[in-house]
């Protein structure tokens, strides 16, 4: 069973971050493999198991104003699921809430003047496009062993379907798993991710 975790699914999915998690669900599916998407709001205790996949996603000042605190309480147990072979994708402000958190990332983010474009980037040898609507000095995409944060929307797993299967081949891995997931329906999908994409290249060109 791979498990996919949505954390605080009420308050950050200001552009649309679900639609990471729905990609990675649905191209497992395709693979014939059991997946099982849950999630986390504040106040509640965190699964004893660990999943697979988890997802930090972007939200207004005021929905962090509800959701800090229960992110600091369980930042640990994060920690610890990363060490343990769990992916972690931040998107934004998700990003930056984790800094301080997590023993890997600085301990303050500064604001800088916004950003509001089409925009390349590129870790770890990955090279992905999306939009940047952010004033936070943080990389637009940042790797680090099981650790992506990114201030790219699109959403960032749609557009880019190198970073996807970066994603999937971790989680396959840890899990000891080799599958093949139906190459007509994978064609599609590559098809419109491609599409996708290179207009989102072009408008970041301009």
């Amino acid at each position: 069973m791979i498990r996919l975790l949505e954390l605080y699914p009420d308050h950050l999915n200001l552009n649309g971050d679900r639609g990471n998690l729905r990609v990675l669900e649905q191209r497992l599916t395709w693979a014939s493999l059991d997946v099982q998407s849950f999630t986390h709001r504040p106040g509640q205790p965190l699964s004893a198991t660990a999943p697979q996949f988890v997802l930090l996603g972007h939200g207004s000042a005021a929905a962090w104003r509800v959701i800090y605190s229960d992110l600091n309480r369980i930042a640990p147990t994060l920690q610890q699921w990363l060490e343990g072979g769990t992916q972690l994708l931040a998107v934004s402000t998700g990003f930056a809430a984790l800094h301080g958190l997590l023993p890997q990332l600085d301990s303050s983010v500064e604001r800088v003047a916004r950003v509001s474009k089409f925009e390349e980037a590129e870790s770890q040898g990955i090279q992905v496009v999306g939009y940047k609507n952010s004033d936070l000095d943080l990389p637009s995409l940042f790797i680090d062993g099981n650790l992506i944060g990114t201030l790219l929307h699109g959403p960032i797993l749609a557009k880019n379907e190198s970073l996807a299967d970066f994603v999937i081949s971790k989680i396959l891995e840890s899990e000891n798993l080799q599958v093949e997931i139906a190459r007509t329906k994978r064609d599609f999908v590559s098809d419109f991710a491609l599409s996708a994409s290179q207009l989102a290249r072009e408008l970041a060109s301009e």
